[in-house]
């Protein structure tokens, strides 16, 4: 049996290999020029299927985001182009039982609009949402129907498929306002990763230098980030460079979501040391349910029939192709601390996209350059070797699943969000 082991953490530090990767997320995140055309359009989409003309007119009781802009997370989507995509919820005034066919083609008319109308070209019927596709990002916007006396915004989620219209379709209970809640929680800013993550920012130009930065809880500004955060969106970012071309459905981000989360805690002191924990924390989870012949099963921790890992993995396949990238990230990260530039330049490039990886590198190199003409140090100290944090234990079975509770990975049972 394996034990758990107990390793100090080291002391707070930042090295080169830390910098490169808070560089390369600000890279590939949503940009605030971007973020504010995001928002934009939120608004403008809100108002459309409000206008007193529309099918859903006085029917919409609440609009809000979902999935990564609700977690300060969205990154860019695609490979190829670098695609942008919103998630939102919009909490309709409709009967809980009604046709899940009728509420999403209803959404989908209120949208689309009439022939000349301004997204009737751009409107497509989805199985769960309807999407408005804009040149650089899409936007996904989600029917829901509350339920009665259930907690926060559990609501029903309609689930048809445009291409079967003779066939029935289901409703899902769901709660995505509730996980992005939990995810908030479990990982408040980090004051030292922040300051560096809001420095380089500064650096990016994508916030002012001169302006101050303070880390104060229920008052952290936007662009501050924790490490698990970071961790998400660039665990998310190689899961997206890997499904590029595979043409299969990929990994959910509210997988990550949930895993990340729950070992936001991981007491590590190094932006590095943090992606890689987390991808290992993940790697062990589903090499765990592989070992034992079944497919992972992840639940909201805000409603438990809420199945974040519904449609994916299909079969003990999908799930063995995520377990080979998860491998392949790890063994590629922890020769990061020791590569020099060139080295982590194809590190980041392989890993992230060529775009992210040859810039960031570019410009910290130009940026060490210049600090060593001006005589200053060219870049932090301690480039060391990487140290593998421990993994914790994962729990035993328990119903109550509000609350993250301590997990036993090796040798005991398991957790009630695995089958």
């Amino acid at each position: 049996m394996y034990r758990s082991q107990v390793i100090p953490a080291p002391k707070a530090s930042i090295e080169t290999a830390d910098i490169l990767l808070a560089d390369v997320a600000i890279k590939i995140q949503l940009p605030p020029s971007l973020f504010e055309v995001a928002t934009e359009r939120y608004e403008t989409i809100r108002a459309w299927i409000e206008r007193p003309d529309s099918p859903l007119a006085g029917l919409v009781l609440r609009f809000y985001p979902q999935g990564s802009m609700a977690i300060d997370a969205t990154i860019a989507s695609r490979a190829k182009n670098d695609e942008f995509d919103i998630d939102i919820i919009a909490e309709l005034d409709l009967d809980p039982e009604s046709d899940p066919k009728e509420v999403l083609d209803l959404l989908y008319r209120a949208i689309r609009g009439i022939p000349g109308s301004r997204y009737y070209s751009m409107t497509k019927r989805q199985t769960r949402c309807v999407t408005v596709e804009y040149a650089d990002m899409h936007l996904d916007v989600t029917p829901v129907v509350r339920q009665a006396s259930a907690p926060e915004r559990q609501s029903l989620v309609f689930h048809h498929k445009p291409e079967t219209a003779h066939v029935v379709g289901t409703r899902h209970v769901a709660n995505p306002w509730g996980l992005a809640e939990w995810f908030k929680q479990q990982t408040p800013a980090d004051e030292i990763i922040a300051k560096m993550f809001y420095d380089r920012m500064a650096l990016d130009g994508q916030v002012r230098a001169d302006a101050e930065f303070d880390v104060v809880p229920g008052q952290v500004p936007a662009h501050s980030k924790s490490k698990a955060l970071i961790a998400l969106q660039l665990i998310k970012r190689f899961r997206n460079l890997r499904y590029d071309q595979r043409g299969c459905r990929q990994p959910p981000s509210v997988a990550l979501v949930r895993l990340i989360g729950e070992r936001a805690d991981s007491g590590t002191s190094r932006l590095l040391h943090e992606v890689v924990y987390q991808a290992k924390y993940m790697l062990a989870v589903l090499e765990q349910n592989q070992r034992l012949g079944r497919l992972v099963h992840l639940t909201n921790p805000r409603c438990p029939l809420d199945v974040l890992t519904d449609r994916w993995p299909e079969d003990r396949t999908a799930q063995s192709i995520f377990i080979d990238d998860l491998r392949y990230l790890v063994a590629r990260l922890e020769q990061l601390d020791d590569a020099d530039l060139e080295a982590a330049r194809e590190i980041l490039v392989d890993l992230f996209g060529e775009v992210a990886g040859t810039e960031v590198v570019r410009k910290f190199a130009e940026a060490s350059s210049r600090s060593i003409r001006e005589g200053k140090s060219g870049h932090l100290s301690g480039v060391g070797r990487f140290a593998t944090p421990a993994i914790g234990v994962v729990s035993a079975y328990s119903p109550r699943v509000e609350a993250t509770k301590p997990h036993r990975f090796f040798g005991g049972e398991l957790s009630p969000w695995r089958r």
